[in-house]
């Protein structure tokens, strides 16, 4: 639960100037790490400020633990139902991690905030992984 908690904050820093700091030209590239060891990497260009890139790299599994592809069995299907057309999952993700989600803030429902957004999406991924 803290855990979940820091990442809402965390993830709410940068992303609540994003807009702002886009239409001024800077790049977005952050990074963090949560306490149980999961690493978040965001990104955004200029060159296609419609796309933030979302890495997570998850600590090492416990050896019962069921994994495919370094993901938690299932995870990808989770995520494909949770955010449908706003998340492509890349493959391969990028180096050092786990999983790579390529956003299309193009396709963020209209009444929808984005650091709201951006934070349910952060609190929602360890539980997907």
């Amino acid at each position: 639960m803290l855990s979940r908690a820091l990442s809402s904050y965390a993830f709410s820093l940068p992303l609540k100037h994003c807009p702002l700091g886009l239409e001024k030209g800077v790049e977005l590239d952050y990074q963090w790490v949560e306490f149980d060891d999961v690493r978040y990497h965001v990104q955004v260009s200029m060159k296609y400020p419609q796309f933030l890139l979302l890495s997570v790299s998850l600590p090492t599994p416990a050896q019962e633990a069921v994994f495919s592809g370094g993901l938690p069995f299932g995870a990808i299907e989770a995520i494909k139902a949770s955010y449908g057309v706003l998340v492509q999952i890349l493959d391969p993700p990028k180096d050092g991690f786990n999983l790579t989600l390529k956003l299309n803030l193009s396709k963020l429902p209209p009444d929808e905030g984005s650091t709201s957004f951006f934070s349910k999406v952060i609190m929602s991924l360890p539980w997907l992984c």
